[in-house]
């Protein structure tokens, strides 16, 4: 598969400033794209029925009780990761990601954190194709965010 002129392009064009969201104290530890608009991009990019992804791994690396909120309640602590292959045409990016999940019930805790998991190897695995799926964020310099001035 050879990408279209119109798509390399899109790939090499600078991040818009205005997608990154800044770390959060309980999540992110970095600027980061959510994972929505990662797939968007995807769609946009490459078409609605030009690309897939797939969960080949995903595991559960950690439970643990813990206490939950400003209340202390007893809760629970969980984490998996997770390894998702990015497939378009025939090319193939496999990358690793991780989720956290925290809450009173132990399988909304599972849910939260193997979601999560899948979708930050998701973007992971996309990053490796450009700067609109979050690679510009790996150069300290933001040499390819775009901030809107001219």
């Amino acid at each position: 598969m050879t990408f279209t002129p119109e798509q390399i392009e899109l790939l090499r064009a600078k991040l818009d400033k205005s997608h990154v969201r800044p770390p959060q104290k309980f999540g992110p530890k970095g600027d980061y794209l959510e994972g929505w608009h990662v797939i968007a991009e995807a769609n946009r990019i490459f078409g609605f029925d030009a690309w897939s992804y797939e969960a080949v791994e995903t595991r559960c690396v950690s439970e643990a009780a813990r206490k939950i909120g400003r209340d202390q309640k007893d809760g629970w602590g969980v984490t998996y990761i997770s390894k998702v292959r990015v497939i378009i045409g025939d090319i193939i990016r496999e990358d690793f990601g991780a989720g956290h999940g925290y809450d009173l019930d132990l399988g909304l805790a599972h849910e939260s954190a193997i979601k999560e998991a899948v979708t930050d190897a998701l973007k992971r695995a996309l990053r490796t194709f450009g700067n609109p799926f979050g690679l510009a964020l790996y150069d300290k310099s933001r040499a390819n965010v775009d901030d809107g001035e001219a």
